[in-house]
């Protein structure tokens, strides 16, 4: 099922598999900490890992390309037990001066991505967060990361879905693996489109 615009209740997300697509600045990480901020009240912070791959972006940069609040990371309250599991990515588009460069960045954000995906494999979580899927679709596959996912059995994933960081290679790779993720959580579970005007 796809729906566009309109919010879960964050308490119908446990056991549920949920995709939060939107363009920069729609709202994105700010309704996947909305749906972690309850499922921790809710006691089950031992239950949750975070996999949040948003890129490292200084804020002279993202102020300089018009792009002020980009790279949100996704934190869980203090004390309630959640593992966050945090790789340092480089922002490939925005940080490199040539299609080639933004490209290696890529893979090297990759191998990062990976290993965080493998200790989430090895924590034996149930609840799963991936903040900023997109990083890991520059390089990587929808179907290696699905393969890293499929233990979960409450899945929040939030990822871009726009034009405002631009076209080129990297994009296009991106865009199309985040079709095939896009399709996947279609027919398993729900997709969230958010628009300009979500309410952070």
């Amino acid at each position: 099922m796809t729906v566009r615009g309109a919010a879960p209740d964050p308490g119908d997300c446990l056991g549920r598999k949920l995709l939060i697509l939107g363009d920069v600045n729609t709202g994105k990480t700010t309704l996947a900490r909305r749906i972690l901020d309850d499922l921790c009240r809710r006691g089950v912070g031992a239950r949750i890992a975070i996999v949040d791959l948003a890129p490292h972006i200084p804020p002279a940069l993202a102020a300089a390309r018009g792009l002020k609040g980009v790279g949100g990371r996704l934190a869980a309250p203090a004390g309630c037990a959640a593992l966050c599991l945090h790789a340092q990515l480089a922002a490939p588009r925005l940080s490199s001066a040539s299609e080639a460069e933004a490209i290696g960045k890529a893979q090297a954000n990759l191998a990062l991505a990976d290993s965080c995906l493998q200790r989430l494999a090895a924590s034996g979580r149930s609840i799963v967060f991936v903040n900023d899927v997109s990083m890991y679709l520059q390089a990587g596959t929808a179907e290696a990361l699905l393969a890293h996912l499929a233990p979960a059995e409450t899945l929040i994933v939030n990822g871009y879905w726009g034009q405002r960081l631009g076209g080129g290679e990297l994009s296009r790779r991106e865009r199309a693996g985040m079709e095939r993720l896009r399709d996947w959580f279609a027919a398993n579970g729900t997709v969230l489109t958010l628009q300009q005007s979500f309410a952070a």
